[in-house]
């Protein structure tokens, strides 16, 4: 018997909550906002990981523990928003060591102090399986939170950074490829040691000119669509960022290099809409940002013309329970 998705799980559990009175963010952005008033807003957001599904052949518990911070980052990240407060809830199975508690505690120190977030308390309990789970908290002025659906026809499309290594890192951790290990460290190191483009999410929210964004985690094509989807436009790339390192690997393990990166996830760069004119300067000052298209007014999905080819662009990425 064929169970549900993970989406599936989700629309099912908020259509239940469709009698609440409106939120201000909706149940499908990267964070959820409560508002104090007219100027500031509670943000917050919680982000789980799961040793049996989260954690590949070769992280280390202290590695597991700071990803599970980087993930709830990101999100802030992709509102530009900084988050004040993490508080922890740990599932784990007995019996307990002492090293692995030390481990997940400098893994959840070494990114609060990456992100300069405290980290205020939390919850213990046994369970089957090793579970962080990681809530974070912060304030936001309501005109500077960057939603999805901003995008508008003419918005230039971009990113923080190029895309594929994590996936390219997966492959080789889960086919245990040992060669590769040593031959493309930087793919292997892009898994072990994921980063939040908390400070280019600010900086781009302060400057009031980047119109939607959203978190890459579940990877660049699903992220694309869901702009396009809240924004009601199309989108039409020209490019996508794969560095050198995912192409030399994809060649030689007769993988696709493009849908590495479109499908991977777990990437935790921003995928932006900015204002045309204002795109040029505000590279200058986030030098990762890279241009990949332009949105439309044909609400068409997300299509990329590479190479002389048109490319409908599959509204896929990572699930779980698939």
């Amino acid at each position: 018997m064929k169970g549900l998705s993970e989406r599936e799980i989700i629309r099912i559990l908020t259509n239940q909550f469709a009698h609440q009175s409106a939120i201000p963010l909706g149940f499908d952005d990267d964070v959820s906002g409560i508002p104090l008033s007219s100027k500031t807003w509670i943000i917050v957001k919680t982000d789980m990981l799961v040793g049996s599904t989260d954690i590949p052949p070769g992280m280390t518990v202290q590695e597991a523990a700071r990803k599970a911070v980087v993930a709830t980052v990101s999100d802030f990240a992709a509102k530009g928003v900084k988050p004040r407060a993490l508080m922890v809830s740990l599932g784990l199975p007995a019996p307990v060591k002492n090293t692995t508690v030390q481990d997940i505690a400098r893994g959840l120190d070494q990114a609060a102090r990456e992100y300069e977030c405290k980290i205020i308390g939390g919850d213990t309990n046994q369970a089957n399986d090793l579970i962080i789970d990681i809530a974070g908290v912060g304030l936001a002025v309501p005109k500077t939170l960057i939603q999805r659906d901003g995008a508008r026809p003419g918005d230039v499309v971009a990113v923080t950074g190029p895309f594929g290594r994590s996936s390219a890192g997966l492959k080789i951790l889960l086919s245990k490829w040992k060669r590769d290990l040593a031959k493309y460290p930087s793919l292997v190191q892009a898994v072990h040691q994921p980063k939040a483009r908390l400070a280019e999410g600010i900086y781009l929210a302060k400057s009031h000119v980047v119109t939607s964004s959203i978190d890459s985690s579940d990877g660049l094509a699903w992220s694309l669509h869901q702009i396009a989807k809240a924004s009601k436009v199309g989108i039409n790339l020209h490019t996508i960022p794969i560095p050198p390192d995912v192409k030399s690997f994809a060649k030689e393990h007769r993988l696709s290099a493009l849908e590495l990166a479109l499908y991977g996830g777990e990437e935790y760069e921003l995928v932006v809409t900015i204002k045309p004119e204002r795109f040029d300067d505000l590279k200058k000052r986030v030098p990762s940002l890279t241009r990949m298209g332009l949105v439309e007014k044909e609400s068409f999905g997300v299509i990329a013309n590479l190479s002389g080819k048109r490319i409908q662009m599959k509204e896929r990425g990572w699930e779980h329970f698939t």
